[in-house]
């Protein structure tokens, strides 16, 4: 066992992953987080790589750490804090997401145990901008090939990780911050045709998608992100001067497919409702500076602000009916909803991050920042570490990439390595029986979706419906309400009204609101189920309801 090298195994796992996993294309209904196959995927591979840092671990009895790594432990502790608060009624539902933040900073961890040298840490951006490439090649192919679908194309595009417009975009400006970073400080970059193969071609082929995807967060990224690299490199402008020529003409040929611009409504639209929605966030955020209104209480939370809002302000823009779980702002939601001490942690981690860079008084230490600036852009617009964790896995490796370049890195001697070798074991065998069963989860439950409902046996056979517990309780729901109405059976109506009325508490969907007056009105409660009725129009004002009768 001592002859494993888990430094090459953790390399094997991340080519396995970006380069052949990621791409795998697993039918789905749409969703974020763990209702998306691709993610399901990706908690397996991370898992893999930490259970081998930690047996790197055993292997060495050496741990390694860094002061950015103390500080981002500082920091998760505070954003731990709020669940002790007594108003996290429903802080389970953000459980997930503290889970995959500490994920994420043990990650980081893991990686500081293998030591890669120099080499090692360019090859794994080169894998990285592969994956793009290979997701822009997807993309071409079913543009210019009219049968793609015949070669298994379109289901990798429609059930893949990219298939969101800003998703897809911001993955794209962070490949190209990368492959340009590269160009500046890969000095074996010419003496590999590969390398320059795969940097030049990012640029070129994978700019081509820019302009067709119209996102609005797509052009501000890659405007901040190749801005600042240029700023920052503008005395080496003779070197990358062929990688700006790529990118022209990428973004030229992209600029052919005109069916692509969106209407000036949509995007009216867009900009007023995101605005919309930081203003409401801000509110609530002013309204409990100190405890927020705790975590997992954000989605019901805005939209009875909104709805008070819109009801004594008529100039309030329409949100639309969608489900506000996220403000589109990552600060934003975990002050919001955590209050204080959530802020306070993530700006230590920032802060020292940034202090780092700063101290290493390194022109390439800003340079690598650069490649972090289209996420960071991306996570202030929108939500894209809950729609896409790869997009959290590149995050997670850049920035450890960057605390390697500048960092201050630490050595302790282990004296019980045998704990960690245990570790080694547990936490990818954990997380592999939990995401496969997961991933069975959602596999049925589309199955169950695409039949049209109409097989209940397919939901009985489901054995772990803890990460889709919204969507699986909702089901089940719902077709004991559809048998209660169709044998008018008294009881199971008031176990649904008695369920759905505790469920809009902290998810106040206007389906489960349209169904639990539909339940009342089976009861011959019609009054009730018209009080129900104008409460989801009070909250929907968007909605469109059936007339009074």
């Amino acid at each position: 066992m001592n002859n494993i090298k888990p430094g090459a195994l953790a390399k094997i796992v991340f080519g396995i992953y970006v380069l052949f996993a990621i791409h795998l294309p697993i039918p789905h209904i749409g969703g974020t987080g763990l209702y998306l196959p691709f993610n399901i995927m990706a908690w397996i591979f991370i898992s893999l790589i930490i259970g081998l840092g930690a047996y790197q671990i055993f292997i060495s009895k050496q741990f390694h750490f860094s002061q950015f790594n103390m500080y981002s432990w500082i920091g998760l502790a505070l954003m731990l804090i709020p669940f002790t608060y007594q108003n996290n009624a429903y802080s389970n539902f953000a459980t997930m997401r503290v889970l995959g933040l500490g994920s994420g900073i043990l990650l980081m961890l893991a990686y500081q145990q293998f030591q890669f040298d120099r080499e090692d840490l360019f090859n794994f951006l080169y894998m990285i901008i592969g994956c793009i490439l290979i997701q822009t090649l997807f993309k071409l192919i079913e543009q210019f090939i009219p049968n793609s679908n015949l070669i298994g194309i379109l289901p990798i595009i429609h059930f893949g990780p990219m298939v969101q417009k800003n998703i897809f975009a911001t993955y794209i400006c962070t490949g190209a911050t990368i492959s340009l970073v590269l160009v500046l400080i890969d000095d074996r970059l010419p003496d590999h045709r590969w390398k320059q193969a795969l940097v030049y071609s990012v640029p070129l082929i994978g700019l081509t998608q820019f302009y067709p995807l119209q996102s609005r967060t797509g052009y501000l990224s890659l405007l901040l992100g190749i801005g600042f690299i240029l700023l920052i490199s503008f005395r080496s402008i003779k070197r990358i001067w062929p990688w700006l020529a790529m990118a022209f003409i990428g973004l030229m040929v992209g600029f052919i497919d005109r069916e692509a611009i969106r209407s000036e409504e949509a995007i009216e639209y867009s900009g007023n409702s995101r605005k919309t929605t930081y203003l409401l966030t801000y509110e609530l955020i002013r309204e409990n500076p100190i405890f927020g209104v705790g975590y997992g209480g954000f989605l019901p939370a805005f939209r009875e602000h909104y709805a008070e809002r819109k009801k004594s302000d008529s100039s309030i823009p329409f949100i639309g009916n969608n489900n506000m779980d996220h403000p589109h702002n990552e600060i934003l939601f975990w002050t919001v909803e955590g209050g204080i001490l959530p802020l306070i942690g993530i700006l230590i981690i920032a802060g020292s991050f940034l202090s780092m860079v700063w101290k290493a008084k390194k022109k390439k230490a800003w340079l690598m920042l650069g490649m972090l600036i289209p996420i960071i852009v991306h996570t202030q617009l929108e939500l894209p570490f809950y729609i896409s964790v790869i997009h959290w896995f590149t995050f997670i490796y850049l920035t450890h990439m960057i605390d390697e370049e500048c960092g201050k890195n630490y050595e302790l001697a282990i004296s019980y390595s045998y704990v960690f070798r245990g570790l080694s074991m547990i936490i990818p065998m954990v997380v592999l029986i939990y995401m496969i069963t997961t991933l069975q989860t959602a596999m049925l439950i589309t199955k169950f979706e695409r039949t049209g409902h109409r097989d209940p046996s397919i939901l009985v056979s489901i054995t772990n419906p803890h990460a889709w517990q919204k969507k699986y309780e909702t089901l089940i729901m719902k077709l004991n309400l559809i048998i209660a109405k169709q044998t008018k059976d008294e009881e199971k109506l008031i176990d649904y009204i008695e369920w759905a009325e505790k469920y809009v508490q902290h998810s106040p969907y206007l389906f489960i609101y349209y169904d639990l007056a539909t339940a009342y009105e089976s009861l011959n409660k019609r009054k009730k189920a018209w009080e129900i009725y104008r409460h989801a129009q009070y909250l929907y004002p968007g909605a469109k309801w059936r007339e009074e009768q």
